[in-house]
């Protein structure tokens, strides 16, 4: 009986195990499934065997109504795809400069931004990010001009607080090259020369004629960027040639090209030739006239031969004169003609001259109070103690049958108010300064309204050195006699 009673005991025990099991499982929900789906540390997990002498322990009769749920089977969650990143298309450069590449391209469908990246392809060998841009443009800048570079382009999108990206398109091209510098005439005779700095990412150079008012031709293409001059023998004296020379490229099939620097020559405008003197402490440069020439340029430098050239004067003339420069020093001179028609203007060339500075006249030192007179540029100046008091054109002597004697000479009398007596001819003058005797002296024409170049060729003087009537009475009032009279 003992035996009995525990059996029946121990079946007790067992139903209420099995109830309590089953309690447990009613209570389990699909939200605690949801929670420990994916923990956040990993967890051991145990599997409980039933001992073996459970293992003929009868089933526990279970009421109707109580039998614990059978849970619908729960699928694993599907994981959501990684987007597709679409490749850029159509990369295109829709600018030409030597210093930027303005790159487009198709947009990208969903696309958040894009990568540009360069490369320096003449310099480097990998990419750098270049910009982060949300348009399907940028501008690439500053470049290095004349450079082969290569871009690569690339969408993205951001996801999940992550950037995913597409794949890079390539696109070779190259900037242009830098506009032609430096471009400068050395002759422009019946032959044109000109020449200019070198670029050495150029394959070459393109030169484009125009010859009067005809049509432009690509004349000459010069291979090699080293050879940086052009010359052209046969020009027509007074006919305009003009040149436009470009640098180039060429890369990939394709020739990429700089802007142009120009040159227009015309022929026969070159340098003329020209006397240059030095005496009482200036430079005097007298020159022939140009046949194709309005106007003269003259250029001055007191470092070099080859530099450092400044415009001093623009005249019509056919002489300059300097300032009073210091004495010992030596100077370097250009004159240059100049064409001018309306609002067309073409510059000649030039040729340089030197010249030592020297305060004395025909051999003799003069002081700081005399006179002055250039026949070729029919001017006259005075100074007292160093100033100058007058600067005046004249007209000397006719050309060729009465040419004012040149040389160093002094005032040797002064007289008011005389009349100038010669064979056909009695003239009153108010101001009379004689140099030589009687018969060579300077005075005031009251007959003459013009005064300078070129009178004095055919219209000049018997001798005399005629002169403006303020400009006489100036001199006559502030120079002594035995002031020195320097003609030359």
């Amino acid at each position: 009986m003992m035996k009995g009673t525990t059996k029946k005991l121990l079946c007790v025990l067992m139903a209420i195990f099995i109830t309590v099991g089953a309690m447990t499982a009613v209570g389990f929900t699909a939200a605690d499934a949801e929670d420990t789906a994916e923990p956040t540390v990993a967890e051991e997990i145990v599997e409980e065997t039933v001992p073996a002498d459970n293992a003929d322990l009868a089933p526990v009769a279970v009421e109707p109504g109580t039998e614990a749920p059978t849970e619908a089977p729960t699928e694993a969650p599907t994981e959501e795809p990684v987007p597709e990143v679409g490749r850029v298309k159509n990369l295109e450069r829709d600018s030409y400069e030597s210093d930027a590449c303005l790159l487009n391209w198709d947009p990208v469908e969903g696309a958040s931004g894009y990568y540009v990246y360069y490369l320096n392809a003449d310099n480097h060998k990998n990419f750098s990010r270049f910009a982060d841009v949300k348009t399907n443009s940028c501008l690439v800048t500053p470049l290095r001009q004349g450079t082969q570079y290569h871009f690569k382009v690339s969408a993205y999108i951001e996801y999940k607080g992550s950037i995913i990206e597409g794949e890079k398109t390539l696109k070779k091209t190259a900037t242009q090259p830098a506009k032609v510098t430096g471009l400068t005439k050395w002759r422009s005779s019946d032959v044109m020369e000109m020449e200019w700095d070198r670029n050495d990412k150029a394959t070459g150079y393109r030169i484009y004629r125009t010859e009067g008012g005809g049509k432009e031709t690509l004349y000459k293409t010069i291979r090699g960027n080293k050879n940086t001059t052009y010359t052209e023998s046969g020009a027509k004296g007074g006919r305009v040639y003009k040149f436009r020379v470009k640098a180039f490229r060429e890369l990939y099939d394709t020739s990429y090209s700089s802007d142009a620097a120009t040159m227009t020559f015309m022929g026969g405008l070159c340098g003329p030739d020209y006397s240059i003197t030095s005496r009482l402490g200036r430079v005097n440069l007298t020159w022939r006239a140009n046949a194709y020439a309005t106007h003269y340029e003259v250029f001055m430098s007191t470092t070099s031969s080859n530099s450092g050239f400044v415009k001093q004067f623009t005249t019509p003339r056919l002489y300059y004169n300097t300032q009073k420069l210091p004495v010992g020093k030596t100077y370097w001179f250009r004159i240059r003609p100049i064409y001018r028609s309306g609002s067309t203007t073409i510059e000649g060339t030039s040729n340089k001259k030197s010249q030592k500075i020297t305060d004395r006249a025909y051999g003799d030192y003069v002081g700081s109070t005399y006179i002055e007179i250039s026949i070729d540029q029919q001017h006259m100046w005075a100074y007292k103690n160093g100033s100058q008091i007058a600067s005046t054109e004249v007209v000397t002597g006719n050309k060729g049958d009465c040419d004012t004697p040149k040389g160093y000479y002094e005032v040797e009398s002064k007289s008011r108010n005389i009349y100038l007596n010669g064979a056909g001819y009695s003239s009153f003058v108010e101001y009379w300064m004689a140099f030589i005797g009687t018969s060579y002296g300077i005075h005031d024409a009251s007959w003459r309204s013009e005064f300078g170049n070129p009178i004095y060729k055919g219209n000049g003087s018997h001798g005399c050195v005629n002169t403006p009537y303020n400009a006489v009475r100036t001199i006559y009032n502030n120079i002594p006699t035995g002031t020195p009279v320097i003609i030359y």
